[in-house]
């Protein structure tokens, strides 16, 4: 039988010490983002058939913890509003209306999100934003946290001069800087049945744990390419030996 002996040299072995561990580890991080998804269609599922919460009552409570909950609070709109661009519905562009509402008995506020408004022929002219209902009424609708992207433009999350201020991707502090009190890092949609809203159609789109599952399998195999090759590398066959007597 031949014999075989494995020595790798070192650049072989420094390149697989970096890009197996990384291949196995980004297997794993999918593999984590598949259950996390998992986790999100469930909670959304199960909170669905739920009766509202006030929201007085779980203020302390961390966003991804209120997450889809449907919650009903008692307070009054802020008559200055903001508009979220560059928002789609169906192939129209425009804003979602969002709405800061200050809480009954609270120095903190949340914004409502109040739905869609199309965009306009000319965008240096905002669209017209209906007055508020004055006085302290209730408001239900379901918590939701702001959209996050993975790059994002310097000052994107500043609100422009003006009311109604625009903004390109919502942050709770810089509003609260620019409206003066505090505001609850979520906002709340609000619910398609309340008059004072705009076009809300709350697509519930479920996360797709299958596509995280397919990258983790192929990071996994990735792994497996890079270790057959590493050992193929180091593998040499030994000559044979005559045997003597």
């Amino acid at each position: 039988m031949a014999n075989y002996s494995f020595k790798a040299s070192a650049t072989a072995l420094g390149l697989f010490a970096l890009v197996f561990p990384l291949f196995i580890s980004l297997g794993f991080w999918q593999l984590q983002r598949a259950d996390e998804k998992t986790a999100l269609n469930s909670q959304r599922e199960a909170r669905s058939g739920e009766p509202p919460v006030m929201l007085k009552d779980v203020l302390d409570e961390i966003p991804e913890g209120l997450r889809y909950r449907q919650v009903s609070m008692q307070g009054q709109y802020e008559p200055r509003q903001f508009l979220l661009d560059n928002q789609l519905a169906g192939q129209s562009v425009g804003y979602h209306v969002l709405t800061p509402f200050r809480l009954l008995g609270s120095d903190r506020a949340v914004l409502v999100n109040r739905g869609w408004v199309p965009q306009g022929a000319n965008r240096q002219l905002l669209p017209d934003i209906h007055e508020l209902p004055a006085g302290v009424m209730r408001v239900t609708g379901r918590v939701d946290l702001f959209h996050r992207v993975g790059f994002r433009l310097e000052g994107a999350e500043i609100p422009a001069a003006g009311w109604p201020a625009l903004v390109q991707l919502p942050d709770a502090d810089r509003i609260a800087e620019r409206l003066g009190y505090p505001v609850l890092p979520y906002q709340v949609l609000l619910d398609p049945a309340a008059a004072e809203g705009y076009s809300r159609i709350w697509h519930v789109v479920p996360l797709d744990p299958g596509k995280n599952l397919g990258y983790a399998l192929q990071w996994f195999l990735f792994a497996g390419i890079a270790a057959f090759f590493f050992i193929r590398h180091g593998l040499n066959r030994q000559p044979d030996i005559p045997f003597q007597s």
